[in-house]
């Protein structure tokens, strides 16, 4: 239920920035320093659904990274550097990366790639199930006791973006950035409204969506 993507980087704000903006998009970081961190963290968590490679990294670059990568997994892999030159992208092309992004990214673009290699991978697709509540991000349908349930698109969003990353608080400031995107600028109350919604209209699942306080909201559900 959770979708993991490793990033590594050794410049440690740009992976910071990263981290926290893919994190508000509702996924789980976990984070490499260098290539050999990287492919560890990948034999560790099989599961991943993306890795986020640097080229320039100390012990082992981006690129030795990848072939050992495909040595043992297809996992996608998206490639990022400051060397925007056409023998680079070659070479990165060539040692199994899926797509190859030149720095400065711009963060929403960035994004969209990586949406787009889960989107192809079937990663990001996954039924999501917590007892009696369903969340079907291939179809945007919601069902509580296999009965639909019909919600507005702010309210799946919501719901989908606590449901990628259960017991995990989210933030309303995380909840606003990823619902409302960052060019919208409410206030804690619109997401409380919205929270009140959503929970009448799961019925006996509404109080899985919990308020933590002075925090925020998680979808709690037991890991057991």
């Amino acid at each position: 239920m959770i979708t993991k993507i490793i990033l590594a980087d050794d410049e440690e704000r740009w992976r910071m920035i990263v981290h926290d903006f893919l994190e508000q998009e509702g996924y789980t970081v976990l984070e490499a320093a260098n290539g050999r961190q990287a492919v560890d963290q990948l034999r560790e968590n099989p599961d991943t659904a993306l890795v986020i490679l640097d080229i320039m990294m100390p012990e082992m670059d981006g690129l030795e990274a990848c072939r050992e990568i495909r040595s043992f997994s297809q996992v996608p892999v998206l490639m990022v550097t400051a060397r925007d030159d056409e023998e680079t992208e070659i070479a990165g092309m060539q040692s199994g990366t899926d797509q190859y992004v030149s720095k400065p990214i711009k963060l929403r673009a960035f994004m969209e790639r990586v949406k787009s290699l889960l989107r192809r991978s079937g990663k990001s697709m996954e039924l999501l199930t917590f007892g009696k509540l369903e969340v079907d991000p291939s179809s945007g349908a919601v069902r509580v006791e296999g009965s639909a349930v019909n919600l507005t698109p702010k309210e799946y969003d919501m719901l989908l973006f606590l449901a990628r990353t259960p017991n995990v608080v989210r933030s309303r400031e995380q909840i606003l950035h990823a619902v409302w995107n960052t060019d919208y600028y409410g206030d804690g109350r619109t997401v409380d409204t919205h929270v009140k919604n959503l929970r009448m209209k799961l019925g006996s699942c509404g109080d899985m969506i919990r308020t933590v306080r002075s925090r925020g909201y998680l979808l709690e559900y037991p890991s057991v």
